[in-house]
């Protein structure tokens, strides 16, 4: 069986992200760590208090030499986008996709339909934006303490870039909900989405020990196997032997029957021949008797 290292040694405390709450000795530490810009959500959470949050319930996975980090599933929920730069001027209508990924993994990118929206003036903007509304969820697999999420809203027909933000690990650890502000919206445009992002962790250790049980299973039922294949095998055996002794008897039994015939063909000639001379003698004996009778008359 695989060595098992306790679950405490493969995890430390993440890194807190101390300019959220004021430490000057951690910002060049956490000017390193690119954030999104955000507004308060709508669940009442703030991007501090998601820190915070971070700092208290999650470990970053130490990367060490042959470990093995946990893997997660992050469930991504994208409710909506705001603020966007429209594809025309006010009333014209926009279709953008939005996507989710993990960078430097292709294999996890997932799209939204196209959803559409109206350019509209507001009292926040003093040009058109296009609002939309929606709801879409998907599921990010093999994300680990050291990911990213990237974001990107795209004009569907043209395939340009309306928007994009990368939430940083600690984000996704606090499970973060509420809007995004998105960078690259165009001059005069700030684009918010609106994201809620849940994961489920599984553990190395877990996959390991499954592994492991399937192979004991395997083994149990390759050996129940072999020993099934060696009863039926004998079976066989003893299935064609007495094939071979029901054959046996058959041909004794034939060759039996083949002399009989013959004996019973010679006897019934021999008697047919008997009853031929006793009946010629017979003959004779009247032949005889006819004579002697004739020559007294």
């Amino acid at each position: 069986s695989r060595a098992r290292q306790p679950l405490s040694t493969c995890f430390r405390h993440f890194f807190p992200l101390c300019s959220a709450m004021g430490c000057s000795a951690s910002k060049t530490a956490a000017a390193e760590v690119t954030q999104p810009a955000v507004r308060p959500p709508v669940n009442g959470t703030t991007p501090a208090d998601s820190t915070v949050l971070a700092d208290k319930k999650s470990h970053k996975a130490e990367q060490t030499v042959g470990e093995e980090q946990p893997h997660h599933h992050v469930k991504v929920s994208i409710v909506g986008v705001s603020g966007l730069l429209g594809s025309g001027g006010e009333g014209a209508r926009s279709d953008v996709v939005i996507t989710a990924e993990i960078p430097g993994k292709p294999d996890t990118k997932s799209s939204t339909p196209i959803v559409s929206g109206i350019a509209r003036k507001t009292n926040a903007t003093d040009h058109p934006t296009v609002e939309i509304e929606f709801s879409f969820q998907t599921e990010l697999k093999g994300w680990v303490a050291t990911d990213k999420i990237l974001f990107t809203v795209l004009d569907q027909a043209s395939g340009a870039v309306l928007g994009r933000a990368e939430v940083p690990e600690a984000m996704v650890q606090a499970r973060y909900e509420g809007e995004l502000a998105l960078t690259d919206g165009g001059a005069g445009y700030t684009p918010f989405l609106q994201v809620k992002m849940a994961k489920e962790q599984i553990l190395v250790e877990t996959v390991h020990e499954v592994t492991d049980a399937l192979a004991a299973g395997f083994q149990i039922l390759s050996a129940d196997a072999k020993q099934l294949l060696e009863v039926e095998t004998k079976r066989m055996q003893e299935v064609e032997e007495a094939l071979e002794v029901i054959k046996d008897d058959a041909r004794a039994t034939l060759e039996n029957a083949t002399e009989a015939k013959d004996v019973a063909v010679d006897a019934v000639e021999e008697g047919f021949h008997g009853v031929k001379e006793s009946i010629s003698e017979a003959l004779e004996e009247v032949q005889e008797t006819k004579c002697h009778v004739c020559l007294w008359c």
